[in-house]
C-alpha cells in the first residue's frame, strides 16, 4: 500500500455478508496486518495497475511511462509532481476504458 496519508486516499464503504468480515479479521492476523491491509493486498493482487508493458493505446502508454518516471523519484504526496504523476494515470487509464468500450461497440455491429 502507498504511504499517503489516509485523509488523501479513496475510501469506500463495503456492504459484506455474514462471516465474511470474521474470515479477512482472521487472514488479517496471521498475515500481521490490519483488515483494511489486508483488503487493499487482496485488491492489489486481483487488479494489478496498468503498466507501459500491458496497455496497447499508444497514447496510454506513453502517459503511464512518464508516470512511472516521475514515480521513480519518488516525490511528496500531494506535491505537484505527485498530482502530475496521478493525472497521467488518470487520464491513461480513461483512455484504456474508452477505447475498450470502442471495440466492444464495433464487434456488436
Amino acid at each position: 500500500m502507498a504511504e499517503y496519508p489516509s485523509s488523501t486516499q479513496d475510501k469506500y464503504i463495503i456492504r459484506m455478508p455474514d462471516g465474511l468480515r470474521d474470515r479477512i479479521r482472521e487472514k488479517a492476523d496471521a498475515n500481521r496486518r490490519s483488515m483494511n491491509a489486508e483488503i487493499v493486498a487482496l485488491l492489489e493482487e486481483h487488479y494489478p495497475p496498468q503498466t507501459p508493458e500491458t496497455v496497447q493505446e499508444p497514447a496510454a502508454r506513453i502517459l503511464l511511462w512518464l508516470a512511472r518516471r516521475i514515480r521513480r523519484q519518488d516525490p511528496k504526496p500531494g506535491s505537484a509532481r505527485d498530482r502530475r504523476a496521478q493525472l497521467y494515470e488518470t487520464v491513461a487509464s480513461d483512455i484504456v476504458t474508452r477505447a475498450d468500450a470502442i471495440a466492444r461497440s464495433a464487434k456488436e455491429r
